[in-house]
C-alpha cells in the first residue's frame, strides 16, 4: 500500500513557489487557486476537483480571497495536493540490445587474443 501525500493549505491571499521540473500532478482539494506558470500567456484558475500537469520550476500558487468566514466559523483556507508524476520506467529491450552488443565485442576481443597469442611466442 503506498503512503498518502500530504495536502498543502494556504490561507486566503498566501502564495506558494512550487518547483515541479521533475513533473507533478496538482489536485485542488478544496477552495479555489490561481496559478502562474513562466512563459505561460495566462494565469490558470483552478477550483475544487481541478487538477494540472505541472513540468517546470518557478510556478506560483495562490490562495483566491474567499468571503471571510463569521467570528464563530473555523478559519478558511484551500487546499491542494502534490504528487510526482509517473516515472518512465526502463525500456528492458533497450537494455538487453546492449547488453547483447557488448557480448559481441566482448567474444571478438577475446578471439583476436587468442589468435594473437600463439603467434607472439612462435618465435
Amino acid at each position: 500500500m503506498h503512503p498518502t501525500a500530504p495536502t498543502t493549505r494556504l490561507l486566503p491571499l498566501q502564495t506558494r513557489m512550487i518547483n515541479a521540473s521533475n513533473g507533478m500532478r496538482l489536485r485542488v482539494v478544496s477552495g479555489h487557486f490561481w496559478l502562474t506558470q513562466p512563459n505561460a500567456e495566462q494565469d490558470l484558475f483552478l477550483g475544487p476537483g481541478a487538477s494540472v500537469d505541472l513540468r517546470q520550476d518557478w510556478v506560483v500558487i495562490g490562495a483566491d480571497a474567499g468571503p471571510r468566514p463569521s467570528a464563530d466559523a473555523p478559519p478558511c483556507y484551500s487546499e491542494y495536493l502534490l504528487t510526482p508524476l509517473a516515472e518512465a520506467l526502463p525500456n528492458p529491450c533497450w537494455n538487453h540490445a546492449v547488453w547483447r552488443v557488448l557480448q559481441r565485442w566482448i567474444r571478438q576481443a577475446a578471439v583476436a587474443t587468442r589468435s594473437a597469442w600463439p603467434r607472439a611466442f612462435a618465435k
